[in-house]
């Protein structure tokens, strides 16, 4: 038996596919009886934010100088005028510019 035959691809992405499916069905059926006050409830607000970081902090670092720049200035952006958006345009173009230049 070939281990890596198209057979056995499409096996492993279409269990992907249903874990996926069961993961995000299980998900939205046990939200509802999460606590949605106090401590836990101001944890869940918090967690899309420090997922993003979590996300976002690996490609800063490995950028260097440049890519913490570029996340400060996201960082800064966002905060002063509440536009993801344009933040992310300004990050992007404090990396592409350090990039070009150094």
């Amino acid at each position: 038996m070939n281990l890596y035959s198209p057979e056995n691809a499409v096996l492993v992405i279409a269990l992907a596919a249903l874990a996926t499916y069961f993961m995000r069905v299980g998900g939205l059926l046990l939200a509802g009886y999460l606590p949605t006050g106090g401590r836990f409830g101001r944890a869940l607000k918090a967690l899309p934010g420090t997922i993003l970081i979590s996300l976002a902090a690996p490609g800063f670092f490995n950028e260097g100088l440049i890519g913490l720049a570029g996340g400060l200035i996201t960082v800064a952006i966002t905060f002063k005028t509440k536009n993801v958006f344009l933040a992310m345009l300004a990050g992007m173009l404090v990396v592409a510019l350090g990039r070009h230049f150094y």
